[in-house]
């Protein structure tokens, strides 16, 4: 049953004519405009999702100061910005291991792992790196993904590097989200 039939069934039978002109074009304006509020309700009640939300994106980014250095901006897609949304909302609160090494691999690094860092002690091995007391809180994502390292060719200017390395979005979310007490590096391998 259409919402027009449900409103002129309705009607209390004695009182009105259920087959008069008027009472059906009374009864179809009425149902439109109630079919439009429904359908007004499933979009908001969608809106009310950052996962899925469209037409309140903008709204939904502005209230968690998106978007930012890290991210696209407004120019990403949709899906992109949803996903950066869902990470601001949800993303808070872990600092282990695991999280951040799964923020890499959101960002499309996958296989990175952690190597922390810190002074040499006398049960180090011999040929361990001679680290000293600033060494303490630091730790190194290492990236083993060669597209973050880019060659200079015969093509680029005089003055270019011969050869960089980084990704200024990975670097950026992993210093966001990294422990407030720790100090990140970046290592890339190829």
């Amino acid at each position: 049953m259409n919402t027009r039939d449900a409103l002129i069934a309705c009607l209390p039978p004695l009182a009105y004519d259920r087959q008069a002109p008027g009472v059906q074009a009374e009864a179809t304006a009425a149902a439109a405009i109630l079919d439009d509020a429904i359908t007004s309700a499933d979009v908001v009640r969608l809106e009310h999702q950052p996962e899925m939300a469209s037409v309140a994106l903008v709204d939904w980014e502005r209230n968690y100061n998106l978007p930012d250095d890290c991210v696209g901006g407004l120019g990403a897609s949709i899906d992109a910005r949803r996903k950066s949304l869902s990470g601001r909302i949800y993303g808070r609160g872990n600092l282990s291991r695991p999280f951040l090494i799964e923020q890499a691999a959101d960002l499309g690094y996958p296989g990175c792992t952690i190597t922390e860092l810190g002074p040499m002690s006398c049960t180090d091995p011999c040929d361990s790196p001679v680290n000293g007391e600033d060494f303490i809180g630091v730790w190194r994502l290492n990236v083993p993904v060669s597209t973050a390292i880019r060659t200079a060719t015969c093509t680029d200017p005089c003055d270019s590097q011969l050869r960089s390395w980084g990704n200024t979005q990975l670097e950026c979310v992993i210093n966001r989200r990294k422990p407030a007490h720790t100090v990140a590096i970046f290592g890339y391998a190829p």
